[in-house]
């Protein structure tokens, strides 16, 4: 069995960090939010939502290390104290400055220390933009065919839930990385599991109304994953799974 990539989430945070550095010291910090995590405006819910998964990424990045260069003896923790910091300093409604002024140039270079680090363990390839926008596309539209069909209430809220659960994880990549997808794509599939009926809409060749698109929207998704290195035997998996759906 192949060995298993780092989802490298230094290179995330740096990533964030380093475009934030770009943005003008004048604008509040909820418009340079909407701004770094493609939010749409006057959505706070979603901001908050997205904030959090950003505020995640230092305890992931300790959890890597943790895991995989625990006997690693250089362990600053300069950058986690100074991202801290301007988490727990800065308002909303502040100026963009009240956040940015923590993050000094000894952060960014720590990160980028970690970041490469990772990268010698094997870090996943990036999933290119417009990859995951065709994606998204054919999750939304099926969304939308799904909400005017006249599919049970029940099976409506269960295929939307998944197709929700997998849009956001493809949505927030650039902050969460490729292991919310993998997670979605088999809560989706896993769901067939104990669920007969859900089992028969999602499946190909069952004369189901979703089944083809929703079977292929997997796979392709699945053949993204397997290009960004995170788990090469994903796309096979999808297959037996469907196949032992189809028993």
């Amino acid at each position: 069995m192949s060995e298993l990539k780092i989802d490298n989430p230094a290179q995330r945070l740096l990533d964030i960090l380093e475009t934030g550095k770009t943005l003008p010291d004048a604008w509040n910090c909820r418009k340079a939010w909407i701004e770094l995590l493609n939010v749409e405006e006057n959505n706070e819910q979603h901001l908050l939502s997205r904030l959090a998964k950003v505020m995640e990424l230092p305890d992931r990045l300790l959890q890597v290390r943790r895991d995989h260069f625990s006997t690693l003896r250089g362990n600053s923790t300069h950058w986690k104290t100074c991202v801290d910091n301007a988490f727990v300093s800065q308002s909303l409604n502040d100026s963009w400055l009240s956040f940015n002024q923590h993050i000094d140039s000894r952060t960014i270079s720590e990160l980028s220390m970690l970041s490469d680090l990772f990268e010698t363990r094997g870090a996943h390839a990036a999933i290119e933009a417009n990859e995951t926008e065709a994606l998204l596309v054919k999750i939304i539209e099926l969304r939308g065919d799904i909400r005017s069909s006249e599919l049970s209430s029940a099976m409506k809220t269960m295929l939307l839930r998944q197709l929700s659960q997998l849009q956001e994880a493809l949505e927030s990549y650039s902050i969460s990385g490729i292991e919310p997808v993998m997670d979605a794509v088999q809560s989706t599939l896993g769901l067939a599991v104990i669920d007969p009926e859900y089992k028969e809409e999602i499946k190909s060749g069952s004369g189901s109304q979703f089944g083809d698109r929703i079977s292929s929207l997997l796979g392709d998704i699945a053949n993204v994953v397997t290009v960004a290195g995170a788990l090469p035997s994903l796309p096979a998996a999808i297959q037996t799974a469907f196949s032992l759906l189809s028993k």
